[in-house]
């Protein structure tokens, strides 16, 4: 998968360069950092530092800050990323697209553009948002032909483009696509818990369970009990072997819900976020 930078994507849209770093800048180097431990190195134009943040700075401003209100602080924290969207690799140095055809976006010609490119590359785009790129495919067109290019703006639409081609397995989905959730896969036991899922169509159903479990407030997760013909929804209820979880670090009693109808998904609750420890996959842990 090739991915370049959207430079058209900086255009002047942040009213400052702290509300640049605060929201679309955290985003961006969430998706570069997933990229980069996926071995994918995100091209560039070789001018990407002229890009506009503001009306009156440009990307290359970043490295310029004065210390005003810890700015230059934060900045120093995401240093190494903004240091590589100006470095190799720059895809003008193997150029596939004609300069002098036109390539249209929303009826505007972006020749000599990294929207340009990656249509002849069939590559992928990498936005800054808020930004007129906030979709997650963009159509080009050039002469007679239009193409859909994938446009990644969000870590999640990131993270299951990679997932559905199976350029991320299952665990490392789970763990970056949750984070932040009520449903976290921190602390989990690899080899009793993803190590035991062989199938795809098992990570699917599990998939669903995690989706509806972050869907629910606590409320209506703690509403969804019972056991055996009395269970509801996700079943959650205490797990009735708590000596099982002894050499893990717990801060309150072990819990389980239904993953599918056999599969149970079992871990610990520490204020609103459930951490997940183990998959009973046969149903021996509950039985």
């Amino acid at each position: 998968m090739e991915v370049l930078i959207n430079e058209l994507s900086l255009n002047g849209q942040n009213q400052s360069i702290q509300d640049f770093i605060n929201t679309s800048f955290v985003r961006f180097i969430e998706i570069f950092q997933i990229l980069e431990k996926q071995k994918i190195y995100p091209y560039k134009k070789y001018d990407f530092y002229n890009s506009k943040i503001t009306e009156t700075e440009n990307f290359q401003s970043l490295f310029h800050l004065k210390n005003v209100a810890g700015i230059s602080d934060e900045i120093k924290k995401y240093r190494t990323i903004a240091d590589k969207c100006l470095s190799e690799p720059f895809w003008e140095e193997n150029q596939q697209h004609d300069s002098n055809k036109v390539y249209l976006y929303k009826n505007q010609n972006v020749s000599n553009t990294s929207i340009a490119e990656a249509f002849e590359r069939n590559a992928t785009l990498l936005s800054f948002v808020p930004s007129d790129f906030n979709e997650k495919q963009i159509e080009v067109s050039k002469e007679n032909q239009s193409k859909n290019l994938i446009n990644f703006s969000d870590k999640k639409h990131l993270l299951e483009t990679l997932y559905e081609n199976k350029l991320l397995n299952f665990h490392l989905f789970c763990l970056n696509y949750f984070r932040g959730t009520k449903l976290s896969f921190e602390n989990v036991n690899f080899e009793k818990s993803f190590n035991k899922i062989n199938e795809r169509n098992d990570e699917i159903a599990y998939l669903n369970s995690f989706l509806s479990f972050i869907e629910k407030s606590w409320g209506d997760i703690l509403a969804q009990g019972g056991k055996g013909k009395n269970k509801v929804g996700l079943a959650y209820s205490n797990y009735h072997d708590q000596n099982y979880f002894t050499n893990y670090n717990c801060t309150s009693d072990i819990y389980k819900f239904d993953a599918t109808l056999k599969a149970r998904v079992l871990g610990y609750r520490d204020k609103d976020v459930f951490y997940v420890l183990e998959f009973d996959t046969d149903h021996r842990l509950s039985d």
